[in-house]
């Protein structure tokens, strides 16, 4: 099977300064990916957290879509498990999704 580049980031989290805070691992996926395979990238990134983001298709009853905020599917991985999405863990996901525009250029 070939290998399919994956869009990530890492982000310096709780500061505005390079190297410091928490580094964490922002992944952008165009599908969902299994857990073995999400857990794989978080113990190969080795960070305190890695954070997988995949658009969500959503049906709505209108017909302008394009007017609706994007939405997306949130996993938190550490090098060994899956965690909750605390509210802390949203920082270094935040600092992408609202202001990459080729995101959503990505997933079309």
């Amino acid at each position: 099977m070939a290998k399919k580049p994956v869009k990530y980031y890492v982000v310096d989290a709780f500061t505005d300064s390079a190297f410091k805070g928490n580094p964490a691992a922002v992944c952008l996926l165009k599908d969902e990916r299994d857990d073995e395979w999400l857990q794989n990238v978080a113990t190969e990134f080795n960070l305190s957290q890695t954070c997988f983001l995949t658009r969500a298709t959503t049906v709505t009853e209108s017909d302008d879509s394009s007017q609706q905020p994007p939405r997306f599917h949130l996993r938190w991985f550490t090098p060994v498990a899956e965690v909750s999405p605390f509210s802390y863990l949203h920082i270094p996901s935040r600092s992408y999704v609202p202001n990459d525009v080729f995101y959503d250029k990505l997933l079309m």
